[in-house]
């Protein structure tokens, strides 16, 4: 019985290549994709989840969500790619229909409805620290928050923090405090599966449109990618993998964890505090990743890519 599951985002081309996973994976149901502000503008972020339900024929519900994060004002994303993938405004693309909840609204039915469900997060926390705020009593029906972002070492966006975790702090907190099960996927360990030439190639090589679109997202991630002094060389593939773990949990090696964020740091909010060996006293309230079978993430992620290529572009048969 496959999975049923909510991708919530900021599309991103990471984030569509998450989306893309989250709809190929015969392990997962996808049921609602939930979009906001963060990588990009929230009505573009939208649009972007939209434009890659219509090319991949995905089914799920796409709705627009918060702006802005909750207390602080939004971060803009330093470096972007106007050439290719979808940093840039693509009006020749088509795109679904919005649904016409908000993204938060949308997980509060979603979930209700469908006890036991995975979110999975791969942007900023805003929607779903403002879903548990309307309506907490979705906590009970939450299987398991799958959310990429923070890191127990160096930030990727201050020295200090992680994008995701730096573009909503507070709701980061929110979520993290809500008493969910969650899975929290650091870039420490992200970084072990980056995107090479062999990679794209795999990918490239399954034909059809979704991997066309797939090579572009590649490509574009791996062109505005910048190694820090200790690495990674090559660009981590990061957002699929959430949706990687949702489909298959033992593909990470995790440890209990206190994980809280600094809110008030002059130099640290935004910091993801992950505390392994209860120095705090304070007990656990997530599971960290902190090793990825790399190897077989890779393979999965390939294979299913080319399996949805090739479905989609086999013609459907009429109602």
């Amino acid at each position: 019985m496959s999975q049923p599951l909510i991708h919530d985002c900021d599309p991103g081309n990471d984030d569509a290549l998450g989306i893309l996973v989250a709809a190929a994976h015969p392990a997962l149901k996808l049921l609602a994709v939930t979009t906001g502000a963060g990588h990009l503008e929230a009505d573009r972020t939208a649009r972007n989840a939209a434009i890659v339900a219509s090319l991949a024929g995905v089914a799920a519900s796409i709705a627009a969500g918060a702006a802005r994060p909750l207390v602080r004002e939004r971060l803009v994303a330093g470096v972007l790619d106007f050439e290719a993938g979808l940093d840039r405004d693509r009006p020749e693309l088509a795109a679904v229909a919005l649904d016409p909840r908000s993204s938060s609204e949308l997980i509060i039915e979603t979930t209700l409805g469908n006890p036991g469900l995975v979110i999975a997060c791969t942007g900023p926390l805003t929607n779903l620290a403002l879903a548990l705020r309307m309506k907490p009593a979705i906590v009970g029906a939450i299987g398991r928050i799958i959310a990429l972002g923070g890191a127990w070492g160096l930030g990727n966006k201050t020295a200090a923090a992680e994008w995701n975790i730096l573009s909503d702090p507070e709701a980061a907190s929110i979520v993290y405090n809500a008493g969910a099960p969650i899975t929290m996927v650091p870039i420490d360990v992200a970084a072990s599966v980056g995107i090479d030439d062999a990679l794209v190639a795999e990918v490239a090589a399954g034909g059809g449109a979704v991997c066309a679109l797939a090579v572009e997202l590649l490509g574009s991630l791996r062109s505005t990618h910048r190694p820090g002094p200790f690495g990674p060389i090559d660009a981590p593939l990061n957002d699929p993998l959430a949706l990687l773990i949702a489909a298959a949990p033992d593909l990470a090696r995790t440890l209990p964890a206190r994980v809280d964020i600094e809110l008030a740091g002059a130099f640290s909010f935004g910091r993801t505090i992950v505390d392994f060996n209860g120095r705090s006293g304070r007990p656990p309230n997530c599971e960290v990743v902190v090793a990825i079978d790399a190897k077989r993430a890779r393979a999965i992620f390939v294979q299913n890519l080319i399996d949805f290529s090739r479905s989609a572009a086999k013609p459907r048969e009429k109602p």
